[in-house]
């Protein structure tokens, strides 16, 4: 039980982490002299972007509920699946929220984002289940 719940938070960390990231490395979006965290800018930011904003957004929420459902998958022993996909789903609600707190979200994104949590953590997943089944245990048997 303790193991499986660090997993979901590492994963957790891992994916915002590395979303919240992505978004700041253009000065653009989020400037750099600004002092505070992003959550505060952004509700300026959700109403000037444009759609080349939301675009890194929806890629970087892919890459970073990928990596997170590959940390883990490669911590829990068993249901590595449904725990990366317990970690898509705790995004995609993260994201919802956001999406009816801060108004200005195109509709293409809203849409797209469910499309992206949910497929990208279990591919993590199932990176790892291949990596271990295919790879790591007929190596073992040699």
């Amino acid at each position: 039980m303790i193991r499986n719940t660090i997993a979901v938070l590492s994963g957790l960390l891992v994916a915002v982490t590395l979303i919240t990231f992505s978004v700041m490395i253009n000065s653009y979006w989020i400037p750099y002299d600004y002092k505070g965290l992003p959550i505060e800018y952004w509700k300026s930011i959700v109403r000037t972007a444009k759609g080349e904003f939301f675009i890194a957004l929806l890629i970087s929420s892919g890459v970073g509920s990928l990596l997170g459902g590959i940390v883990c998958a490669l911590i829990v022993k068993t249901a590595k699946k449904a725990y990366a996909m317990l970690i898509g789903f705790i995004l995609l609600l993260t994201a919802i929220a956001t999406v009816f707190i801060f108004k200005g979200y195109p509709t293409w994104y809203c849409i797209s984002i469910f499309f992206i949590f949910f497929p990208f953590s279990w591919l993590g997943a199932q990176v790892v289940e291949w990596l271990q089944y295919k790879v790591i245990e007929p190596k073992k048997n040699l």
